[in-house]
């Protein structure tokens, strides 16, 4: 009994782990940081760039710390595949464009927002193309890669992928003008990418569309992502009820993201259930032969 409790508390040490060796790595940046060793960025989109690259850093270099402790794992395993990797981010990238523009195009239609012309700067534009993708691929590699593998080898996978969700939420609990609603679409949202990743088995996909989604939500439509205030070639403001509309916090805070999501997630599940995992960790590979 004392041996099939740490069985099934081992994902909960591993992925303690995981972000414990994130805040590991984090420390050389914070470092550089206080002591003013790199000059200051020209402007703040540059020093945000800037911030999110190092993340990326971050979370690469704890997953390689990880494969050291365990040495069976590599990216492959936790779903960073250079098969289709590019294919399968373009794809994503425009499903993400996609499903912002009909969640706008409802709202406008139900006269939940109304849309204005905005200048902007090409170069402004390819910058957050970048700060985007680094958003992407920090968050889907902090949650989607290691955290999600380490779960679905020993959790049933709707507990897993459910569970991903509410962390996914969890973390963007202290974003501005945030709402309950809000919330639960960033959990509807997590969960949609934990399935897209296990049904490819790569996690390019989740990227591309968590990409697509807030590049074409703040630069593109000018509405808020997650709360945060951004410019783009529109601006978008909220018309009517919080629930309805959105409000301040984004697309993302409105009835209609829900109902879309919902209706999306439950398509993936019903043409291809929540996805498979494949078994890397001898003791699970031992603990299912004995359940045989």
């Amino acid at each position: 009994m004392r041996n099939n409790i740490f069985y099934h508390l081992a994902p909960v040490f591993r992925v303690t782990l995981f972000i414990f060796l994130c805040f590991v790595c984090v420390l050389p940046f914070g470092l550089v940081v206080q002591l003013n060793l790199l000059p200051p960025a020209p402007n703040q989109l540059l020093a945000d760039i800037s911030a999110q690259a190092s993340l990326v850093v971050v979370v690469i270099s704890a997953s390689l710390m990880i494969f050291r402790i365990l040495p069976y794992l590599d990216f492959y395993a936790i779903f960073v595949r250079k098969e289709k990797a590019l294919s399968g981010f373009l794809k994503g990238s425009v499903i993400g464009l996609v499903f912002m523009g009909l969640c706008a195009l409802l709202l406008y239609l139900n006269g939940n927002v109304s849309f204005s012309l905005k200048n902007i700067a090409v170069s402004a534009v390819l910058l957050y193309l970048v700060y985007f993708l680094l958003i992407a691929v920090f968050e889907e590699m902090l949650f989607r890669a290691y955290p999600l593998f380490a779960f679905a080898e020993r959790y049933p996978v709707w507990f897993t992928i459910f569970f991903n969700g509410i962390l996914f939420a969890l973390a963007h609990f202290g974003n501005p003008n945030f709402t309950a609603l809000g919330l639960f679409n960033i959990l509807l949202a997590g969960v949609l990418f934990c399935i897209y990743t296990l049904q490819r088995k790569n996690i390019s996909w989740a990227i591309g569309i968590h990409f697509g989604w807030n590049f074409t939500q703040g630069v593109l439509l000018g509405y808020n992502v997650s709360g945060n205030e951004m410019p783009g070639a529109l601006k978008a403001t909220p018309i009517g009820s919080t629930y309805l509309s959105g409000g301040a916090f984004g697309i993302e805070g409105s009835i209609f993201c829900t109902a879309l999501l919902m209706v999306w997630i439950a398509w993936l599940i019903y043409r291809k259930g929540f996805g498979e995992i494949e078994i890397y960790d001898p003791q699970v590979k031992h603990h299912l032969h004995e359940d045989e």
